[in-house]
């Protein structure tokens, strides 16, 4: 096979991608995150209910350096914060509905793109391309 008519199929197939991407990003109306503002999102998920020293702690950063991305975050409505009930000097961070669905992007983006694929293919050929991609080794980071 011609590399350059894979590399044609290939860019088809990302730009199919990407516009599921797009979609997702006009639906939930977020323009764009960063990759690592990213993963302070997916961190404030799965810890449900966090403090910024937890935060700071996880991401190895300062106090004041993940202030200004909760505040940030917090101008763009996707945290809440709340004093503990336990311990009044404590502040709870947690998402929003906003919060939450932009933390899960990636699963939506994703979703989105299987379903034009499956839109497009046949039973046979899903399980074909399904067993391609698995051929492949990714860094999870």
């Amino acid at each position: 096979m011609d590399k350059e008519q894979l590399r044609l199929s290939l860019n088809k197939f990302l730009k199919m991608y990407f516009n599921a991407c797009r979609e997702v990003y006009k639906e939930i109306n977020f323009d764009r995150i960063t990759k690592i503002q990213f993963r302070y999102l997916k961190a404030i998920r799965k810890f449900e209910k966090t403090t910024l020293t937890e935060l700071a702690d996880t991401f190895n950063i300062s106090k004041p350096s993940m202030n200004e991305v909760i505040v940030k975050f917090e101008k763009s409505g996707l945290i809440d914060r709340e004093k503990s009930t336990e311990d009044k000097r404590i502040t709870v961070i947690s998402l929003t509905e906003v919060g939450n669905t932009l933390a899960t992007t990636n699963l939506l983006e994703s979703q989105r793109a299987v379903n034009k694929i499956n839109e497009a293919l046949t039973e046979e050929e899903m399980t074909l391309l399904k067993n391609i991609f698995d051929r492949f080794e990714v860094d999870d980071e």
